[in-house]
């Protein structure tokens, strides 16, 4: 398959990464792309000095080619780790979104707790009031954001519909905002089922759960893109996949930066910076103990090591987050 420059130069310091120095990457070829529950993995063959490995992209990881002989081998164990890393960390949301319901999501992972100790009828229904506590939550936390501009008649605090109907005005347009209102109401109505019903079991919990989660997550979401604004998208052939690309200059003084299409391999003009230019101003001691994300960190794609021994399996590296 065809590979960009920047993405086999990518491919190649990550590996590189991860292996010794006397076994770094040589030949990097493309062989495939998967796109599994809508997530799509880029699957790569890169021949070490000594070894040789499957990448595997979204998140990035490498394996050894010895322990899965076959590439469809190394991406089945990927998504199956990533599955079973995904149910572990269901009260997790991604950090870009999760800034934007921090309240509403810390309640939220108090009813999961109530979840993991339920047992009896109400116990589930104690599930279902943290559900509607964590949609109260939200509302409060945005009733007075910018975004949301002059309301003539507020609702409620506790009127997680009317101010959900309200979001769904200022975020959305069209058929997304008819969804959105009445994920909204339906989640609301179907908490507050779970509240009153004697009956409850854990099934009726766990779809409130997931339901109020998808809410949560979406207004996270929808947030964020309005902050965003519309994605770019290349001149030549208007797709979305624009990559930043930084190479350091022969002279090791400065670096290029330049926007880079992965689909027809459109380049910006390069613009360039001097690393004396580039820290300036900046505060040195601030970002030697920062936590890694800045510019020389791209530039070299360093990736930290996770405390968790299962994380150490199924690396996330700077590219799946883009």
């Amino acid at each position: 398959m065809d590979l960009t420059e920047s993405e086999e130069r990518y491919i190649r310091d990550y590996v590189n990464t991860q292996s010794p120095d006397d076994d770094q990457a040589g030949l990097v070829q493309k062989i495939g792309s998967q796109r599994v529950l809508g997530r799509t993995h880029e699957i790569y063959d890169v021949h070490g000095a000594s070894t040789r490995w499957w990448v595997v992209t979204d998140p990035t990881n490498l394996y050894l080619q010895t322990d899965f002989p076959k590439a469809e081998h190394a991406l089945t164990f990927h998504i199956g780790l990533g599955v079973m890393m995904a149910e572990r960390s269901r009260s997790e949301l991604a950090d870009e979104d999760e800034v934007h319901v921090p309240t509403s999501w810390r309640r939220y992972r108090q009813a999961l707790q109530a979840m993991n100790e339920a047992t009896e009828a109400e116990d589930y229904q104690a599930v279902g009031i943290k559900c509607r506590d964590a949609l109260i939550a939200v509302a409060k936390e945005h009733a007075d954001s910018e975004w949301v501009g002059e309301i003539a008649e507020r609702p409620k605090a506790a009127d997680f519909k009317g101010w959900a109907s309200i979001f769904a005005d200022r975020l959305t347009e069209g058929r997304m905002r008819s969804y959105m209102k009445a994920l909204a109401e339906k989640t609301w109505d179907l908490a507050v089922w779970l509240q009153h019903n004697s009956n409850a079991n854990e099934y009726d919990a766990d779809l409130v759960l997931e339901a109020t989660a998808h809410v949560l997550s979406s207004l996270g979401k929808l947030i964020r893109r309005h902050e965003d604004g519309e994605p770019e998208r290349c001149p030549r052939c208007e797709s979305y996949k624009l990559e930043e690309d930084i190479e350091e200059d022969d002279s090791r003084e400065g670096f290029y930066e330049s926007t880079v299409c992965g689909a027809c391999n459109w380049r910006s003009e390069p613009t360039y910076t001097s690393w004396a230019e580039h820290f300036k101003d900046a505060d040195l001691e601030g970002y030697l103990t920062g936590p890694g994300l800045g510019l020389c960190d791209r530039l070299h794609h360093d990736h930290d090591d996770s405390e968790n021994p299962a994380d150490s399996t199924l690396q996330k590296s700077p590219g799946a987050q883009r």
